[in-house]
């Protein structure tokens, strides 16, 4: 009897045994697929995203690092070799008063075209956003300014700027009153640039606004409009908080793109009269090709770059006071 007993007691522990270890087998094996899948699915990120970093690598690092070397140099692209400085080159900008010029011009117009832009955008995407009759081509039309290749839009710009044939002289002449020479005054010629530049840009910062617009909760503006709110009170405490992520967007990239402003200067005025029009890049162009002072050219560059990140991190600061998530 106690024999039998047991036969059965360790035939049944050797039954629960073969089962662990068919389930730890079994486990063992899908860790194992899991693990390969893994390795499979990395190695296709890698696979996919490999060219991409190559072509990061080659035409945006690799240039950084190599333009900040060369701005410790004295290169000037007429001799094979050059020494090595130190912070000659930018000691050298600094004590030029048309670098502070050029910072000035800079400034003015990237703070200027954001002023004066972003506003004029977000009333156009208020007035796009309502049931207007042909609304999807008033969209087109003001979209389209955005995707003109800016050297051909410039061309048309200094065309209708000229003092005695363009349109807004003709416009003055049919008042009775005379154009003033807008790119050939130092007064007017940055202003004139700004209006081109708001121009180019208006589409596209319209065209977001409108989506941030259509993202807002009608929920939201429904139940302030049964507490009693105007359509100001809606915007200014309902639909402007929601879409200050998309404002702040636009503010830095807006900035950002209008001290690198290159075509527009380059086409039609090239940096005149006086420099009054001179910018960033237009002056890192001159000293680069015109001067051939690939030293000078790269410290400018590097200290252009080190004011956008000092912008970019003020208005990253002050984004907390003003921009809900």
């Amino acid at each position: 009897m106690c024999k039998l007993w047991l036969t059965k007691f360790r035939g049944k522990t050797m039954s629960l045994s073969s089962t662990t270890h068919r389930k730890f087998s079994l486990r063992l094996l899908l860790n194992r697929f899991n693990l390969n899948y893994r390795r499979r699915e990395n190695l296709w990120f890698v696979i996919l995203v490999f060219p991409n970093l190559l072509l990061l690598a080659i035409w945006t690092f690799w240039p950084f690092i190599h333009s900040l070397y060369l701005s410790f140099t004295d290169w000037n692209l007429l001799t094979p070799t050059w020494n090595i400085v130190g912070f000659e080159n930018y000691l050298k900008l600094l004590r030029t008063p048309l670098f502070w010029q050029v910072t000035r011009n800079s400034m003015l117009f990237g703070i200027g075209t954001v002023a004066v832009g972003l506003p004029l955008a977000m009333g156009l995407a208020l007035l796009l956003n309502q049931p207007l009759y042909l609304r999807s081509l008033w969209r087109f039309i003001f979209f389209s300014p955005h995707i003109t290749t800016t050297a051909a839009m410039a061309l048309v710009w200094k065309a209708m700027y000229d003092p005695d044939f363009g349109i807004f002289n003709t416009l003055f002449a049919f008042f009775g009153g005379k154009f003033p020479d807008v790119l050939g005054d130092t007064r007017y010629v940055l202003p004139a640039l700004a209006v081109v530049a708001i121009w180019k840009s208006l589409g596209f910062s319209t065209v977001v606004f409108l989506a941030a617009l259509q993202g807002v909760d009608t929920t939201l503006k429904e139940a302030a409009a049964i507490d009693g709110a105007n359509n100001r009170q809606i915007f200014r405490y309902v639909v402007f908080p929601s879409i200050t992520p998309i404002t702040y967007f636009l503010l830095v990239i807006g900035i950002v793109g209008a001290i690198r402003t290159f075509d527009v200067v380059s086409v039609m005025t090239g940096g005149g009269p006086a420099n009054a029009s001179n910018m960033f890049v237009y002056q890192i162009y001159t000293e680069a090709f015109t001067n051939l002072r690939m030293g000078v050219a790269s410290a400018l560059a590097g200290i252009m770059l080190l004011i956008i990140l000092v912008i970019t991190a003020v208005q990253t600061r002050l984004r907390e006071r003003w921009v809900n998530y």
